[in-house]
């Protein structure tokens, strides 16, 4: 693999490593979201794009990539979503669930509707994700499930994000119980923990909560969310096959 400046290595842009998987990425208007699209279309899947109406109508997608509007707090939204992209795409062999809503607040300050917006969207949504999945993953090729997570749900968080943490805590369990029920079909299940991006939910964050982010990466550099996509995907398709039942760190953090 050719070398760079920051002494990581980057495969070939011509490895077509995903060549006729079917991929469903959800959080796909998000800046990690847009990357993973963009890659697994470059790498040479057939994808799904899933966001919000109307931002996922406007996300700047791939134009192969196929753009499905759901609703992930609406439980049905959740299923049918499944449905739909395992018939645009004949199937599904990687669901990646990127979807994520962040609430601010003190906790003692929290609102029953922001832990509701938090537990929906955050961990309801993938868990009826990954059950509606099963039935197409199990016929799938090196079928995987990838839950994106945070390292809030393992410290807490640095800012005032105990719902969020409590989510994201509860997916990084949620894909350990998964991964054991699903792997005798030869479906892997794992979470993965990216580091700190130039996204919307991170410049919701006070500045002063985002450089301490930055300040914990032990390499003192942040990679550039296609990085992260890449790394995602590799460990999700069949070069990845050893990595289930665990959270993979991307974050470079020294806890």
């Amino acid at each position: 693999m050719p070398a760079r400046s920051d002494g990581t290595s980057r495969p070939a842009t011509n490895e077509q490593w995903l060549s006729g998987l079917r991929v469903l990425v959800t959080g796909s208007a998000g800046v990690l979201g847009r990357a993973l699209v963009a890659e697994a279309d470059h790498r040479g899947a057939a994808v799904v794009a899933a966001g919000r109406s109307p931002t996922i109508e406007d996300a700047d997608l791939p134009q192969a990539a196929l753009r499905l509007a759901a609703d992930l707090r609406d439980p049905a939204a959740c299923r049918q979503l499944v449905h739909d992209a395992a018939r645009l795409l004949g199937g599904l062999d990687i669901v990646v669930n990127n979807a994520a809503t962040l609430v601010r607040r003190e906790f003692r300050e929290l609102e029953l509707d922001e832990l509701d917006a938090a537990w929906e969207v955050n961990l309801r949504a993938p868990a009826l994700i990954m059950q509606e999945s099963f039935a197409y993953l199990r016929h799938g090729t090196s079928p995987a499930i990838v839950n994106v997570v945070s390292t809030a749900g393992v410290s807490g968080g640095v800012a005032t994000v105990s719902a969020y943490g409590m989510s994201k805590a509860g997916l990084i369990v949620l894909s350990k119980a998964v991964a054991r029920e699903y792997g005798p079909f030869g479906i892997r299940v794992f979470a993965l923990s990216p580091p700190s991006l130039d996204s919307e939910m991170q410049r919701s964050l006070p500045e002063a909560f985002r450089e301490k982010v930055r300040a914990m990466n032990v390499l003192g550099h942040l990679p550039p969310p296609e990085d992260v996509a890449r790394y995602t995907l590799l460990t999700a398709s069949g070069l990845g096959g050893l990595v289930t039942g665990t959270m993979v760190d991307l974050t470079a953090t020294a806890y």
